[in-house]
């Protein structure tokens, strides 16, 4: 028996992502965040953002109420950033090649909302402190210039900033663009989603959520998630508003022990051989759908799209669907089941039945409007808010679904 297990490694999630939330000491007290510092590392998330400029009201108010926080966060294993810039070093008494105030306070890793624009950002990213460095993505210029002028690359990462005011948002092909540079550069990037909770708020009283990419905003959180995972470029995810909830959390952590759980094992030598010989043995990135089944749907087709261990398009080039052939050497019969509407549309999910015995079993996501015919079940239907994901799945990359609502 063949093993995919053995055979093909996939993208370990928990090893490759980190998490993060942001608190803002201004809006709530430290009771209320230290609770949310305990739920949140329930749920392995391992670092906390703050914004420094509104923490405190004078300089000895700030550095007081960051060190509350930090021995809070660092209390539950949790590493802390700071959105900071080179007026608040003046007012603190800090220096690019001096950072013993963010050391004494705990600080794990300071954001740079602006940088220094000379020598002073190299000093900034190679402190004797080791503490990391962060700039905001967008200032790719700046940033390759600091790279070129001698700064430690190893200890530096990028950040998006978030946008409370909704429209300002960045667009998502341009975050894949900025992303794609610094991956080529080695750099990590961090990325805001946000928490849907009506009261959840930032550094300032206004509840329209708090995302780096705009069309997040209204969206559940891990939708969210699973967007940033296909464009496979992001390695720090933090909720920007405050506080997340609970089952915000769950969401989460149950999409990533999806992702990181072991395929089982195909069993038809035919279909072994077929992996055999197209797919090449690399990490297989993986995508996940919620899937509304139809009513009535038989149980050999339920089985085939949630448990079926590999959908996986071959590439070999229609684009009116991408086919999961794999499964059709199932031997369990699929019986033709009438499909009352005369179009498929782009989010339909099919499987074709015993009338095409040949291909019957094989699972079908479909791309663009197609005929129905009697070759084809409709078995259910993509979440209509999950239908752009469709985009980012590239051939030979695997696809898997998550039960939704019935319909």
């Amino acid at each position: 028996m063949y093993s995919l297990v053995v055979r093909y490694t996939r993208i370990l999630y928990k090893e490759k992502m980190k998490f993060g939330i942001s608190v803002y000491p201004e809006q709530k007290t430290f009771e209320e965040i230290e609770s949310y510092l305990k739920l949140a590392s329930k749920y392995d998330f391992k670092k906390v953002f703050t914004s420094m400029f509104t923490i405190g009201k004078n300089a000895q108010e700030i550095i007081e109420r960051s060190t509350i926080l930090c021995n809070l966060a660092h209390r539950y294993g949790m590493e802390v950033s700071v959105d900071a810039n080179p007026p608040l070093f003046d007012y603190l008494g800090a220096k690019p090649d001096d950072l013993s105030i963010f050391k004494e306070i705990g600080i794990d890793s300071i954001r740079m909302d602006m940088n220094f624009t000379d020598e002073r950002d190299v000093q900034l990213v190679n402190n004797k402190e080791k503490i990391k460095i962060e700039f905001s993505a967008f200032m790719i210029a700046a940033v390759n210039k600091i790279i070129d002028n001698g700064a430690d690359s190893k200890n530096m990462q990028v950040c998006h900033n978030f946008y409370p005011q909704r429209y300002t948002g960045i667009d998502s092909k341009i975050a894949q663009s900025i992303n794609d540079h610094w991956k080529t550069k080695g750099i990590p990037v961090g990325i805001f989603i946000s928490s849907i909770e009506t009261d959840a708020t930032g550094p300032w009283p206004v509840m329209d959520g708090l995302p780096s990419i705009e069309e997040h905003r209204d969206i559940p959180c891990d939708i969210q998630l699973r967007h940033l995972l296909a464009m496979n470029n992001v390695d720090e995810i933090l909720f920007g508003n405050a506080f997340a909830s609970e089952e915000e959390f769950k969401s989460i952590s149950s999409i990533i022990d999806i992702l990181n759980k072991k395929d089982g094992q195909l069993e038809d030598d035919d279909a072994n051989m077929l992996i055999k010989t197209l797919l090449p043995p690399r990490p297989i990135k993986k995508h996940l759908l919620t899937i509304c089944f139809e009513k009535n749907i038989s149980d050999i087709e339920k089985k085939i799209a949630l448990e079926f261990p590999l959908h996986i398009d071959l590439n070999d080039g229609t684009s009116y669907m991408l086919r999961s052939r794999l499964p059709r050497y199932k031997n369990e019969k699929v019986l033709y089941r009438n499909v009352d509407k005369k179009i498929f549309k782009r989010g339909d999910v099919v499987i074709v039945n015993n009338n095409c015995n040949r291909y019957q079993g094989e699972l079908q996501l479909v791309l663009k409007d197609m005929k129905v015919d009697w070759q084809r079940n409709l078995i259910g239907h993509i979440n209509e808010i999950e239908i752009f994901l469709i985009d980012y799945i590239k051939p030979l990359e695997q696809f898997a679904f998550i039960e939704g609502k019935a319909k």
